[in-house]
């Protein structure tokens, strides 16, 4: 092959590999983004054959919805429709999967790498020992300053790092793998060579080896999607990229040991008949897949038929009550359910959605620290650096610093391989009180991270240093927010500012739980940082000659919503001026009883049925405070809309905490500009959390991370399931189920757009990669009209169907063909 192929083709492996984001700032990402130009159903097949991975449910799971009459014929009709496939009876249907359920067989795709031909031969399985010496270097080597001894470097690449370590260790060859120090010592010492060379040894037809090589990267894809994430954040700040491509060659060199060194004449035989043959595929295991995919077709559909019943029964908001205040919070799902609440209580109170970073991207740099953190969607690079600041800095970062050292040496004291015995004997006892302490929730297993060496500072004196933002970056991020909200004219007195973040403890995947718009950190200090730049009277007169007039009466005021507790808190109020007070204690007073409300909501997923609200109450906040709680929270599990309208539409849907909810409003979006930044951003994102449920819920195995009471932390960057294995990514079981009962069902998003058909289609046609997403399945576009009804369905190529009748199940449908 030519050098450029080769290229080429180890790129466009890569390329399928999603990014996957540290525990520090857990980012939600869509697993299957590196497969948005290529159809669903199609992806599902190629990933299944190449890795056993999961696109859909088991069978059984799409016969109890049909039992619970959740999925009914007329939803598996549209599935067949939408196949192109011919209609059979239903009954017919029924029988055909009921069959593959019964099947007492398990098939599964055969495993065509050398590696996995030598396992299922041998009867040792050295696939799983090749994962886990690669997990066991690759901890090291990224290790996040966590392990006492590190082997890093830090100087040389991850390939050549990975072999400068291969061809002194031994425990390869005492497992029986014989000369496998020879071999890496004979493979070159750039990485792209070394993945030329062994390519031309293994003769692979050219059209097979990008899927070959993306069937390897599978093996180990935890650690290939960090590593992965790793090249995503360098290339989005025009840094040096290209460690998946080094990883990708420390991959082959273990499958090259196996053709060889290792391979005998029965394994290599076997393989090349896999790779130069005709390969019999196994007619169950496709059968299987592809009824499993029609069924997720059909039970999309059912959610989109529940979706479509729940907005057309519904009425539009005719609310006159004059607006006393305004609270924009994130689109989250679990806004939704605070939002409704809210307006329940107090219709004098206008919500709006947005996304939670609030149009300022900025990168956040605390006290004491000489790096930030960015504090916005990991779609774009921050623009901007506010810093953290209290009225003495210099002895808060002595403190802060001292208090870092103190902790520091005490952890090597503790963790020490001849001072840990002495930790244990003398002193162990000493800690148990605060065991006692902690199990009971009193205390906390480590302190508040945000309130770090400063404690009590933190409420009363911290402000944000915005002395490196210029007067012009502050207007146009301004500018951009107010537009994107809906604020450029009726702006209450008082507007809230409301991030989002949540409170547990013991929680290795908490960041999963903050603000995804935020990058994995809650919005309070982009609530902060909009706060202070829209009160600067300087740059609302720069509003003004741009046709943005604000009151000079409003007052913006940052809060957080904390989503384990329900809680609404009010940032520095007492920076709060006195002409506001009043305003500010009679929104308080509305947010406590939308807590209260959100709280009794809330408990029933949790199976919380105390006698009274106050032992709802104590046990929604037990749950922050407990360091055994495995699930202090649901997240975003459920999650299956996005809905992109005015709030008029919307207020009063009960959407059960399952839908994003952006506000737009497309009379005043002349050119479209706003319904395009909206579908090529936050609709990007919502589809990214939605598919990263989807995908950890279908196939927890691959995409997600496993049993939160086997977690070990690794490296700092991720867990491991016990002592070994691959680095797991995506979310816990515990994050998506309870037991065996689905907590979030897998639907891919259904996007509902208050917006003209052909400003939607415009805006596809100018942005290939989401209409990529829409065409190929991966999520669904439906209209609403000014009325509130769902009317019509997008197909694909900017073509759409009419879907304004509703459906209903009836039994006679159970006749009726499909």
């Amino acid at each position: 092959m030519k050098k450029s192929n080769v290229i080429s083709l180890i790129e466009a492996s890569c390329k399928r590999v999603a990014p996957a984001w540290p525990l520090k700032n857990f980012v939600a990402v869509n697993p299957f983004t590196g497969f948005a130009d290529e159809e669903f159903s199609e992806t599902a097949k190629s990933l299944a054959k190449r890795g056993g991975v999961r696109m859909s449910m088991p069978i059984p799971f799409y016969l109890d919805q049909i039992e619970n009459k959740a999925l009914t014929p007329s939803d598996v009709r549209e599935a067949y429709t939408k196949q192109g496939k011919e209609q059979i009876a239903f009954k017919s249907f029924m029988e055909n999967i009921t069959r593959l359920a019964e099947n007492p067989e398990n098939p599964s795709p055969i495993d065509s790498t050398l590696i996995g031909i030598a396992s299922k031969n041998t009867g040792k399985d050295w696939t799983e020992f090749m994962v886990n010496k690669i997990s066991e270097w690759a901890t090291s080597h990224f290790d996040e300053y966590i392990a006492l001894w590190n082997t890093s470097d830090g100087i040389q690449n991850v390939y050549q790092s990975w072999k400068s370590e291969a061809e002194i260790d031994m425990s390869p060859e005492i497992m029986g793998l014989k000369g496998f120090r020879d071999m890496v010592k004979k493979l070159p010492e750039d990485h792209f060579e070394a993945i030329t060379f062994i390519l031309t040894k293994l003769k692979l037809p050219e059209e097979k080896v990008e899927g070959y090589l993306h069937s390897m990267l599978l093996k180990t894809i935890g650690w290939s999607s960090y590593i992965s994430g790793v090249d995503y954040n360098n290339a989005l700040y025009s840094k040096e990229n290209g460690r998946l491509q080094e990883f990708l060659a420390i991959l082959l060199a273990w499958e090259f040991y196996f053709l060889d060194v290792y391979g005998n004449t029965e394994i290599k035989e076997e393989w090349y008949k896999n790779q130069f043959g005709e390969k019999a595929e196994n007619q169950v295991f496709l059968e299987r897949i592809e009824t499993e995919l029609l069924l997720q077709d059909a039970y999309d559909f059912a959610c989109q038929r529940d979706l479509k019943n729940t907005f057309n029964a519904h009425e539009p908001s005719s609310n006159k009550e004059e607006v006393k205040a305004q609270i924009i919070f994130c689109i989250d799902v679990r806004s939704e359910v605070y939002r409704r609440n809210l307006e329940t209580v107090d219709k004098s109170i206008e919500t709006i959605g947005f996304a939670g970073f609030f149009g300022f991207p900025i990168n956040y740099l605390p006290l004491g620290h000489s790096e930030g953190k960015n504090h916005c969607p990991v779609l774009i690079p921050s623009s901007v650096t506010v810093k953290e600041s209290i009225s003495d800095e210099q002895k808060a970062i002595r403190k802060r610093k001292t208090r870092h050292q103190i902790e520091k040496t005490w952890k090597k004291f503790k963790s020490g391989a001849v001072t840990s015995f002495g930790f244990v004997s003398p002193i162990g006892l000493t800690f148990l009180p605060k065991l006692i302490l902690n199990s009971i929730g009193l205390t906390r297993p480590v302190e508040d991270p945000k309130q770090d060496g400063l404690k009590k500072w933190m409420k009363v004196e911290r402000v944000l240093n915005l002395s490196l933002i210029s007067l012009d970056e502050k207007v146009s991020m301004a500018a951009g927010a107010l537009t994107g909200m809906g604020l450029t004219k009726n702006i209450a007195p008082l507007v809230l500012i409301s991030g989002h973040g949540s409170t547990s403890v013991n929680n290795t995947h908490a960041s999963g739980l903050d603000c995804g718009a935020c990058g994995g950190h809650s919005g309070e200090i982009n609530a902060l940082t909009a706060q202070q730049i829209l009160n600067d009277y300087e740059v609302r007169n720069h509003l003004s000659k741009q046709g943005i007039h604000v009151p000079d009466e409003t007052l913006f005021v940052a809060c957080l919503h904390d989503t384990t507790t329900d809680e609404v808190e009010i940032i520095n109020e007492q920076y709060i001026p006195d002409s506001h007070k009043n305003a500010i204690q009679s929104v308080k007073d509305s947010l406590k009883k939308a807590t209260a409300l959100n709280r009794i909501e809330r408990s029933k997923r949790f199976n919380i049925h105390p006698t009274s609200v106050e032992k709802i109450h104590g046990k929604i906040l037990n749950r922050s405070r407990d360091w055994s709680q495995v699930r202090p929270e649901w997240g975003l599990a459920g999650c299956n809309a996005f809905v992109i309208a005015p709030r008029s539409l919307t207020a009063g849907i009960n959407l059960k905490g399952k839908s994003f909810l952006q506000s737009y409003d497309a009379k005043t979006d002349i050119e479209n500009q706003v319904l395009e930044s909206i579908m090529t951003a936050p609709m990007v994102v919502t589809s990214w959390i939605n598919l990263q449920y989807f995908a950890s819920t279908v196939d927890n195995k691959h995409f997600g991370a496993g049993n939160k009471t086997l977690h070990n932390v690794a490296g700092g960057i991720g867990v491991l399931e016990g002592s070994g294995g691959d680095l797991r990514i995506g979310l816990p079981l515990q994050s998506v189920s309870i037991g065996d009962k689905i907590e979030h069902l897998p639907q891919r998003l259904n996007v509902i757009i208050n917006a003209p058909i052909e400003s939607i289609n415009s805006i596809l046609k100018k942005n290939e990669g989401i209409k990529q997403l829409c065409d190929h399945s991966w999520i669904s576009l439906l209209k609403l009209d000014d009325y509130g009804k769902i009317t019509h369905r997008y197909t694909k190529d900017c073509h759409w169907e009419s879907i304004e009748k509703v459906t209903i199940y009836s039994a006679k449908q159970e006749l009726e063909t499909v």
